[in-house]
């Protein structure tokens, strides 16, 4: 029996090998979407094909890592020597969208394989009918980029270099391109030299005893936290936008059941399939739910297989969460980012206290492409903008992140404004764009690009434009996301959620991200905290008064606490009559 210090210092060593892959990966990356960005994801499994380690600064890429790895190194099973790697970004081999693509290498001490390193990164293009890798109109997943079904590309710790220029020739931006792939490389190989440095520390029959334990340890870890969950079936669903070819609204399903110490993920009642680009893989959909799951059970939970017993998923074939027939999945990951927030919204009843109001419930895929003045060379461009966090029961919700499983870093306007012949004419955040709440939500944010470079494309595959982020128990909704050419014109032009613009030079593209919803009746809130979201320039005056009920006084800095009184006196009898006509309510809107 392993003591739990001694397991606990085996478990932090373990995790310290796949941070120092991440770290790697980042540091020696071209492409700002892993530098800055930190797009990426490291893992480690042992000769038994078990998910034992993986860093936490990309959560959303768990689910293609359990399922890509022990699924390609069986179909490969006698295949692998030392220093060989695997790409692959396959979904219909486990993965997820194409521009994630996932480098696979086992990890030997003294000649022997000893377990596996993977490393999954976003590449900013992987081909296809637009730059950045993210088609809004794609019928077929072949007109999304390059497909790798999981190709041997590396022996002896090399590329193949015969390898590597297929796929860089495919791609825009070849060179930026191989700095990436080669930092995947760089990653894998440092993963083996200190796992092997593990092994020769602890010796392989401790090492292997250890794991077996780590493991076994997180599972019961897992049980006793899903059992103090009541026993019960928890739903929740919404809609999206259409999915780029059709512009219908599709609905998303999702039931939760608890029943002692296991919980079961069933997206049965989801639509089916979609012809467009809005589909997502098994792996992307489990990757959704079990990012807020883990959050919900308990954060300084190890993250490995031993945490993945006691799930079930259910993903009915041939729904957009389980596509078939090479159907395109590239905006995939706007469908995990709600699956996240669908969490939290099934289990708001159960859990009052943990849950939250629905979050921006975007992930923003933005690509840029073009010709640049500045050197005379073509251009890509991929990245995500922040938006609102769901407010809490005693909190807030934050402003200006990337929420759920994003987890990564909003790019800087100066880092944009090199790698792209643009400049940021306004980063704000959206004054009244949280939903109003006893907490209100975190603001959205506008960000406007104008652009001088020749045949820019701007190009969005996101969502949230029709349908609000919903507020809990009487809190509302926020306010949807607004994807504009040219805002401040006499004639500004909209755009779907899901388009590609071509630009002009001076044409400015206004991307205005949701905030988050709120949380309890708004006129519960401290007129005091009130005041200060006015001042801040968070909140209008006018919202204060319809929403909350606060009338404040903008130039004496102050709330006038009878004419307050009055109003909230006035919004609780109108309340009051509603419910009394029987007037629904849909996600705490006030209607």
């Amino acid at each position: 029996m392993v003591s739990p210090g001694d397991l606990e210092i085996f478990r932090h060593s373990l995790k310290s090998v796949v941070e120092e892959m991440g770290v790697t990966l980042q540091r020696t990356a071209y492409s700002t979407n892993i530098k800055i960005r930190r797009d990426h994801t490291c893992a480690i499994f042992d000769t038994d094909l078990r998910h034992v380690a993986q860093h936490d600064v990309a959560p959303q890429h768990v689910g293609s890592m359990v399922s890509v790895v022990p699924r390609n190194v069986r179909e490969r099973a006698g295949d692998l020597e030392p220093g060989d790697g695997i790409l692959v970004n396959d979904p219909y081999q486990g993965a997820v969208h194409l521009p994630d693509v996932m480098l696979i290498s086992p990890l030997s001490r003294d000649g022997e394989i000893v377990g596996y390193a993977a490393n999954s990164a976003h590449h900013v293009d992987i081909g296809g009918s637009t730059p950045g890798g993210i088609p809004n109109d794609s019928t077929e997943l072949f007109a999304e980029g390059l497909i790798m079904p999981g190709v041997k590309a590396v022996r002896d710790w090399e590329y193949d270099e015969e390898m590597l220029s297929l796929v860089t020739r495919n791609v825009r931006g070849a060179d930026m391109r191989v700095g990436d792939y080669r930092a995947q490389l760089a990653a894998n190989h440092i993963g083996e030299r200190r796992y092997a440095d593990l092994f020769g520390e602890y010796g392989q029959d401790t090492v292997v005893t250890y794991l077996d334990e780590l493991l076994d340890y997180t599972e019961r870890r897992v049980r006793s936290a899903i059992e103090d969950l009541p026993d019960g079936t928890y739903e929740a669903e919404d809609h999206m936008d259409g999915d780029g070819v059709v512009d219908e609204p599709v609905l998303l399903h999702l039931t939760l059941t608890v029943d002692g110490d296991e919980m079961t993920i069933d997206f049965t009642g989801t639509a089916s399939q979609n012809r467009g680009p809005l589909n997502c893989t098994p792996a992307m959909a489990f990757a959704g739910a079990m990012a807020v799951i883990m959050a919900l059970l308990g954060e300084d939970l190890p993250k490995n297989d031993g945490f993945y017993r006691p799930f079930e998923t259910i993903t009915p074939e041939g729904t957009m969460v389980n596509p078939t027939d090479n159907r395109p999945v590239a905006a995939g990951w706007e469908i995990a980012m709600r699956t996240g927030d669908l969490v939290t919204k099934a289990m708001a009843d159960a859990l009052p206290d943990e849950t939250i109001a629905a979050t921006k419930g975007i992930v923003c895929n933005l690509a840029y492409g073009g010709h640049d003045p500045r050197d005379d060379e073509r251009y890509v461009y991929y990245e995500t903008v922040a938006g609102g966090y769901g407010a809490r029961k005693e909190k807030d919700g934050m402003e200006a992140v990337q929420t759920h499983f994003q987890n990564t870093a909003n790019s800087p306007i100066e880092e944009l404004e090199t790698e792209v012949p643009l400049y940021v004419r306004r980063y704000e955040l959206i004054q009244d764009s949280a939903g109003a709440g006893r907490t209100r939500g975190g603001l959205g944010v506008r960000r406007d690009m104008e652009f001088y470079g020749e045949d820019a494309t701007f190009s969005a595959l996101t969502d949230r434009a029709k349908s609000a982020p919903w507020g809990l128990f009487g809190g509302h909704s926020a306010r949807p996301a607004n994807y504009v050419i040219n805002p401040e014109s006499d004639d500004p032009v909209p755009v779907s959620s899901k388009s590609t613009t071509t630009l002009g030079p001076g044409d400015v593209a206004s991307v205005q991200t949701p905030g988050g919803g709120g949380y309890g009746d708004p006129t519960e809130r401290d007129p005091q905290k009130v005041l200060e979201d006015v001042v801040n320039g968070k909140v209008a005056v006018e919202a204060a008064r319809e929403e909350y009920g606060v009338v404040v006084d903008l130039e004496a800095r102050e709330v006038d606490e009878e004419a307050t009184r009055e109003r909230r006196a006035e919004l609780a009898g109108s309340d009051a009559t509603e419910m009394t006509e029987g007037d629904a309510t849909d996600g705490g809107e006030r209607r």
